[in-house]
């Protein structure tokens, strides 16, 4: 049974952080008038009861060098949930979700080049138990992966004196396995503490912040709070193809990153060279969307539209049919690259109730 929805200063709470996902207690209290403690109060609550949550996410510049694949999958009668669960559990897979249309799950894939994603999706994912056929679309250019998507329940006043300063330039190089280790780390909760991950890393606290500040102004890092959306009044999601002249898919997806329905837009290798997925506050709202996508992009075809049954795992988290996470698998996107997934080992999901103590922290960071 669905819960009551979030209340309006839950959802304020939340919209801050969608801005500025490590932002102090202090800064959030001061935006929405409240103490400090008080923000934190609020949102610990949120958090252990599994509604909203914070991640860590590639960043633009990092996202470009990894291979990124929209999975369409097809599974023995009666076998999609297993195999969803089963997906979910691994670490290089962002998004599982049941879909109604010509094939029963729809999933992201994330390897460190193409030649780790091949030998997945060649020798290991067609071996799966209960996978009939896979469908694989693979993406040259990805706009966004649910990451900029917002509430926007705060004003614009409110929204700029939360966003964060920009970083001072660093200089670019690829990332280590010590950057990974902190990837994986803050892929259980973004907002982690210095002094925490000290701990779990074996590194200093002030060289975690040092790390982490790089990581962020050269783009191979960000930040991303999330929620169970159907208490937020979105109770519904669905996957678009387009399909149009390329040189106008750089444009069109620049201008869908605008649009508040907008979870995931990318360009995609083959004739349907557009991918957007959208949330809907109803069922009957695609149309109106789909109507006002002919509208203001008279040169893009929509060529199929498939509305998503019950999202399994989002970015890491396993959600219930609410959307409330109830385990999460740390993210390991390297996972392909090191053998993870082909030993058969990806990395345990981690129960809600082991996830919460990481909400513990209610100072400023």
């Amino acid at each position: 049974m669905e819960s009551v929805m979030l209340r309006e200063n839950d959802l304020e709470l939340i919209d801050a952080l969608q801005i500025n996902p490590r932002a102090s207690w202090a800064e959030v209290g001061a935006v929405l008038g409240m103490d400090p403690v008080t923000a934190a109060r609020r949102w610990k609550r949120l958090a252990d009861d599994r509604l909203a949550w914070c991640t860590v996410a590639l960043g633009q510049r990092q996202l470009h060098t990894m291979s990124v694949a929209f999975l369409e999958l097809t599974c023995e009668a009666g076998a999609a949930g297993q195999v969803a669960a089963e997906l979910a559990r691994q670490p290089h897979m962002i998004t599982v979700q049941h879909i109604a249309g010509s094939y029963d799950l729809w999933t992201i894939a994330i390897a460190p080049d193409l030649a780790a994603l091949s030998e997945y999706l060649l020798h290991q994912l067609p071996t799966q138990p209960g996978v009939t056929r896979v469908r694989t679309h693979i993406a040259t250019r990805a706009f966004d992966l649910s990451m900029r998507w917002r509430l926007r329940v705060l004003n614009t006043h409110q929204a700029a004196r939360l966003h964060p300063e920009p970083g001072t330039p660093a200089v670019t190089r690829p990332m280590d396995e010590i950057d990974r280790r902190l990837f994986v780390a803050l892929s259980v909760d973004g907002r982690r503490s210095f002094a925490e991950l000290e701990a779990e890393l074996g590194m200093s606290a002030r060289t975690v912040q040092r790390r982490i500040n790089r990581l962020v102004a050269v783009g191979d890092i960000t930040f991303r709070c999330d929620l169970a959306r159907r208490l937020a009044g979105w109770h519904d999601s669905a996957v678009l193809w387009l399909a149009m002249p390329d040189d106008h898919l750089e444009s069109t997806g620049e201008q869908l990153l605008r649009w508040p329905e907008t979870r995931t837009c990318a360009a995609v290798a083959g004739p349907n060279n557009l991918l957007l997925t959208v949330g809907l506050h109803g069922v009957a709202d695609l149309h109106g969307l789909v109507t006002r996508l002919r509208h203001e992009f008279p040169h893009a075809t929509i060529v199929d539209r498939q509305m998503v049954l019950r999202q399994v795992k989002l970015y890491g988290r396993v959600l219930d049919p609410v959307g409330r996470w109830s385990s999460t698998t740390p993210l390991d996107l390297w996972a392909l690259d090191s053998g993870t997934a082909s030993t058969g080992g990806p990395a345990p999901a981690v129960p809600s109730r082991e996830v919460g103590r990481c909400f513990a922290e209610v100072k400023d960071m």
